[in-house]
């Protein structure tokens, strides 16, 4: 059985632990998003256990914008470290003409020992919002 759902979603969904199906590299992908949202959204420092996991307030990177762009891809690059179903994790600043800060990340998604390559983008805009897709 390939293990694609992470710890919490399979206790908040039962039917995950105990289903025998598949799951497919597309749902291995989503959950995978998923997290990395839940990583952009936690403020870094609130996990006691883990204080490097998450990102700065979007009003400090915002009030530090050059700053800002080390301080995402830092966290961002320590996905890695929580997530490991994500391997070889490239980070790339994609310039904007706007005041949106992005992020092209490109890895490979591991499923049953293979390597499925994929790609993410994330972006802080000038509402301080963070996107990840």
């Amino acid at each position: 059985m390939r293990k694609g759902h992470s710890l919490l979603t399979r206790i908040r969904r039962p039917e995950y632990a105990v289903a025998r199906r598949s799951i497919s590299d597309t749902e291995t992908r989503e959950s995978v998003l998923a997290h990395l949202k839940v990583i952009c959204e936690t403020r870094a420092g609130t996990m006691l256990s883990c204080p490097d996991y998450g990102t700065a307030t979007v009003s400090e990177m915002v009030h530090s914008f050059p700053d800002a762009i080390a301080e995402m891809a830092r966290a961002i690059r320590t996905t890695q470290t929580y997530e490991p179903r994500l391997a070889n994790v490239k980070l790339t600043h994609v310039p904007a003409t706007d005041l949106t800060l992005r992020y092209e990340i490109t890895a490979y998604l591991v499923i049953d020992g293979a390597k499925v390559p994929v790609q993410f983008e994330t972006s802080l805009d000038e509402t301080r919002r963070i996107t990840v897709r």
